[in-house]
C-alpha cells in the first residue's frame, strides 16, 4: 500500500473520533494547538504531501518535517499526530511475537495523561488500529518503528527519573 494511502486510512479511522466526549482543548485552552518555530506536530512519511497547504510546516537538521499550529485548524486537515494525541500505539514484543498496545504519549504534556479523564473507548480502539495500518507499507512502518522505540525509550527514562 503506498505511504499516503496508509495515512489517508488512518485519517479516516479517527475521523469521527477525539478522546473525550468533549473538546479536550477547553481543559488546557489548546496547548497542543499551538507550536512556533521549533516545535510543532512530526509529520509521518508520505504525510507532507497530502496535508492541508495550510498548515506551516517547517524541517529541522535532520529532515524531519513538522507541522506548526496557530492554535485553531479544521479537525479534518490536522496532520496523524494531532490526531492520535495524546495517545501512542506503542509496538511490543511478547512471548507470541509483536503486539500494538495504546499508551499515553510519554512525550506529551497533556492533562489527558494525569489519570482524571477517561479516554473514550473507540478513541484508544482506533488508536491501535492506526498502528497496524502503519505497519502496511514499508517507510511507515520502518518510521512507526523508531517513534514507538523513542516513546518507549522516553518512557522508561521519565520512570527512571521519578525514583
Amino acid at each position: 500500500m503506498k505511504k499516503e494511502n496508509v495515512i489517508t486510512s488512518c485519517y479516516s479511522l479517527l475521523r469521527n473520533v477525539t478522546p473525550l466526549q468533549y473538546d479536550c482543548g477547553k481543559i488546557c485552552h489548546g496547548k497542543c494547538c499551538k507550536g512556533d518555530g521549533k516545535t510543532g506536530m512530526l509529520l509521518f512519511p508520505g504525510e507532507e504531501n497530502i496535508i492541508d497547504p495550510e498548515i506551516n510546516i517547517i524541517k529541522n537538521e535532520e529532515g524531519d518535517s513538522f507541522a506548526v499550529c496557530n492554535g485553531t485548524c479544521d479537525r479534518n486537515k490536522r496532520p496523524l499526530g494531532c490526531r492520535i494525541y495524546p495517545l501512542f500505539p506503542v509496538i511490543k514484543n511478547g512471548e507470541q511475537g509483536e503486539y500494538i498496545e495504546v499508551e499515553f504519549d510519554s512525550r506529551a504534556d497533556c492533562p489527558l495523561t494525569q489519570g482524571e479523564y477517561e479516554i473514550t473507548r473507540k478513541f484508544a480502539k482506533n488508536v491501535k488500529r492506526v498502528g497496524k495500518y502503519l505497519l502496511l507499507n514499508k517507510e511507515t512502518a520502518q518510521f512507526y518503528r523508531e517513534l514507538s522505540d523513542e516513546v518507549q525509550e522516553y518512557t522508561m527514562l521519565k520512570n527512571i527519573l521519578k525514583k
